[in-house]
């Protein structure tokens, strides 16, 4: 049986605190104590003779050096300001879609039960007329029709209207690697949040050209790969009310005055259009997708009627007794098996077409703006850039003349480090809201 070590004690002089002891006389933590103490003055005295050096006479030396060290003042920003656009305007854009995955996934249950519920309720009731063989007066009973589990109700679902920033559906593109939730609206905002639907075009899934644009290099860069995509690609778009597939037909490359492309050539079929910027890391001109809609495995084409919350002159009027009414009674003595329903006879009265669901608006939209925005598309944030610059300025000039004074960059240099972040982080915000919001 192994023997315990006796414990160390002060008397055989291996106690725990003379061991330590020696440890730090003799160890690394001495050494540093050592060269600090022995190099310390010598560093300080040095510090100051730089601080202490004659200024430099104001020849032609001095204005190269001037210009070098702005240069190269200039390099340090637009670095910073790269890795703010790659990064930075990434970190917000996913916690976008973080919140629109969620409101996505509300939409989707909210959607399911009233479908469910739709397709539960009792069937509209048919109106019989039966009248006495010896009277001229006749009584109306109201008798259920046999319920039928699949209604054409359901598949005759009216679409609601977005607001600005509401999500639409999830872009997924497998062939380039792009899963992003599409929002309604192309401005500035919307587009920070991840791709957007142009207002002013039908929906993913409807009869139309539905366009799309995203960014191509900032804000996540959904859009980054979009020239690798080929003839045959597949590009879904899941919506609530409904999964639909595009292939890909072409691509082309247009100019941003161009917004024609995004407009409904054959309102008979579903098209898809993606757009972004070309080439990368310019505005100067669109890169288009255009793709076509895959019935075979897509669900149903989505009604192009929207539910709207004003009412109407027909649900504010209330409907006198006319001959619509008397020729409703007589269509329902019809025999059972010839009834139809309330969805199937809207199915077979013409519907008046839309005003311009599918065309863009004569002047200059909100898409039209975006489509063929440039550099400097929000001029007002350019006041801002020249006082974020001035108060950066005047930052750096406090902090040398307060450590000019004590000869020392501390503790000026690490009590500034703050205050610069914070103001570098307004600065870059400022320019690139200067930037083609499309980039």
């Amino acid at each position: 049986m192994p023997q315990r070590r006796p414990r160390a004690d002060s008397e055989s002089g291996y106690s725990l605190h003379e061991v330590l002891g020696r440890a730090h006389r003799q160890g690394p933590t001495a050494r540093w104590a050592r060269f600090y103490r022995r190099h310390w003055r010598r560093l300080r005295a040095r510090s100051a003779q730089r601080w202490e050096r004659p200024a430099e006479p104001h020849d032609w030396r001095w204005a190269v050096g001037l210009v070098g060290r702005a240069l190269v003042t200039a390099g340090l920003l637009m670095l910073g300001f790269v890795g703010y656009q790659l990064w930075g305007t990434g970190l917000s854009t996913a916690a976008a879609q973080a919140d629109l995955r969620a409101q996505f996934v509300v939409s989707l249950q909210t959607t399911t039960t009233d479908v469910a519920v739709s397709a539960t309720e009792v069937p509209i009731t048919s109106v019989t007329t039966t009248s006495a063989p010896d009277s001229d007066s006749s009584t109306t009973t109201l008798a259920p029709e046999p319920a039928d589990p699949t209604t054409t109700e359901v598949e005759r679902q009216a679409i609601p209207e977005f607001s600005s920033g509401d999500v639409v559906g999830q872009l997924v593109i497998p062939s380039i690697d792009v899963d992003f939730f599409v929002v309604s609206g192309v401005g500035v905002e919307e587009l920070r949040l991840g791709p957007g639907h142009f207002t002013d075009t039908p929906l993913p899934g409807q009869l139309g050209n539905s366009a799309i644009a995203g960014h191509r290099t900032t804000y996540g860069q959904p859009f980054h790969d979009l020239d690798q995509l080929a003839a045959g690609d597949d590009i879904v778009i899941a919506t609530a009310f409904g999964t639909y597939t595009y292939e890909v037909r072409d691509l082309k490359v247009v100019e941003p005055t161009d917004y024609g492309v995004v407009s409904t050539t054959d309102p008979n079929i579903a098209t898809l259009t993606l757009t972004t910027c070309h080439p990368k890391w310019s505005a100067a001109q669109r890169l288009i997708v255009s793709a076509e809609l895959n019935e075979i495995e897509s669900d149903r084409v989505l009604p192009t009627e929207t539910v709207t919350d004003e009412p109407t002159e027909e649900s504010t009027t209330a409907p006198a007794p006319s001959e619509s009414s008397t020729s409703t009674s007589s269509a329902a003595t019809l025999p059972a098996d010839t009834s139809t329903t309330t969805a199937q006879m809207l199915e077979t009265e013409p519907s008046e077409p839309a005003s311009t669901p599918n065309e863009p608006s004569a002047g200059t939209s909100q898409g039209e703006q975006a489509f063929s925005a440039g550099w400097f598309h929000d001029s007002t944030a350019l006041v801002q850039v020249l006082i974020w610059m001035a108060i950066l300025i005047a930052l750096r000039m406090a902090v040398t003349q307060v450590s000019a004074r004590r000869k020392s960059w501390w503790p000026m240099l690490p009590i500034s480090l703050a205050p610069a972040v914070i103001g570098l982080y307004f600065f870059y915000v400022n320019v690139n809201n200067l930037v083609p919001p499309n980039l």
